[in-house]
């Protein structure tokens, strides 16, 4: 039994942002622009404010987050959301600027504080959203989430369900024509991983694992040259593949990468695309016993020439290929980041092995699991 959920409109060619006020004024009669700093001197913002104006839309600008967004950001923004009366949300950035505004979007329609809905408990729809992705990572334009740093534990949450669902996903390539190779990079990582994820993990099923290895294909096809030449269609193929991965995990799961990347994340405030592409080899590499002949398929995906392997072979040739495109991209090993410290190991597994995805990982993770991964990944360095 699975289900496949998929209520969101997806807009997709480049040009394609012009479009945005068009579909706004569908929304609601004012809207809430939420972005951050440094997009809104891009210029990128004001094209989609350009579009909002010639629609005749009435609309006001958040611009208050952060990476990792915070509980108490989201909260501020709703709080001035409903005293302003807002009715419709556009988010456009990244991850956490969608993130942001999905929950943003269920407080200003249920109520409360972030803490109120981590249980996939919303009563009421989110305020209607439409998000237009500036990186090729995160997917959140088509997943039924939005995950929250919790400033009093350190950890991330994450406010879920069919209610927190995007109405308009606006995807136009050209937002990443200028886009530095580094987040192309860690946010391509960050959609691979996704993908990887969704096909390897206990959750997956035949209609994410089309989409999956669909995406893989196109990824490791499109990312170098989408890095180094932002040519326009490695860039649409990236953009659309980090969209495909999205649907693929938000109606299957993810796994263990994940449960290391969201405690990091939450507690150092490490980029999530980025510790997703450092941990995904190793994590795959540990992981190959539980699910060698999908570790292999993947490989294949990855254009890995398998010919003659036995399925185990395949499997770690294709989790060295991910490592080798992981440093081809120049993504930072886990014993190259100051802030870690081997004192905080025992925090981070117990965060990670209580983590809802540790256990659709191929291989069962615990504490003790994760002590042994971080300590060997950061002797590394020594």
């Amino acid at each position: 039994m699975f289900e496949f959920f998929t209520p969101t409109k997806i807009i997709f060619g480049r040009g394609e942002l012009a479009r945005v006020g068009e579909e706004a004024v569908k929304l609601g009669n004012k809207g809430l622009v939420v972005t951050d700093k440094g997009l809104l001197s891009t210029g990128l913002v004001e094209r989609v404010t350009d579009s909002l104006e010639e629609a005749g839309a009435e609309y006001l600008i958040w611009s208050e987050i952060v990476p990792n967004p915070r509980d108490v950001d989201i909260e501020k923004g709703a709080a001035y959301a409903v005293a302003q009366g807002i009715d419709y949300l556009v988010a456009i950035g990244g991850g956490s600027a969608m993130d942001t505004a999905k929950a943003i979007g269920a407080i200003m329609t249920n109520g409360g504080k972030c803490e109120d809905w981590y249980e996939g408990n919303l009563e009421k729809p989110i305020a209607p959203l439409l998000c237009i992705p500036t990186t090729c990572g995160t997917g959140s334009e088509v997943t039924h989430e939005s995950i929250v740093n919790n400033t009093r534990t350190l950890e991330k949450d994450c406010i879920w369900g069919p209610m927190v669902s995007v109405k308009v996903a606006l995807l136009d390539s050209e937002v990443m024509d200028h886009l530095p190779g580094k987040i192309l990079a860690s946010t391509g990582m960050d959609a691979l991983t996704h993908a990887v994820e969704a096909y390897v993990c206990k959750a997956s099923n035949p209609l994410t694992d089309a989409v999956a290895i669909q995406a893989i294909q196109m990824i490791v096809a499109n990312l170098e040259t989408a890095v180094r030449e932002h040519t326009p269609e490695s860039l649409d193929q990236m953009l659309a593949a980090s969209t495909m991965a999205g649907m693929a995990f938000g109606n299957s799961d993810v796994a263990s990468v994940h449960s290391i990347s969201e405690a990091l994340g939450g507690y150092y405030d490490i980029p999530h695309g980025v510790a997703n592409a450092m941990m995904l080899a190793p994590v795959s590499r540990l992981s190959i016993p539980g699910a060698p002949e999908r570790y292999a398929a993947v490989a294949q995906a990855l254009g890995v020439d398998v010919t003659g392997m036995d399925t185990e072979t395949a499997a770690i040739a294709g989790v060295d290929e991910m490592q080798r495109l992981a440093d081809a991209l120049e993504i930072p090993h886990f014993h190259e980041m100051d802030m870690v410290d081997p004192g905080d190991f025992p925090r981070l597994a117990r965060t990670a092995a209580n983590a809802d995805e540790t256990f659709d990982n191929p291989v069962l993770m615990r504490e003790e699991d994760f002590i042994a991964l971080f300590e060997r990944l950061y002797a590394e360095g020594k």
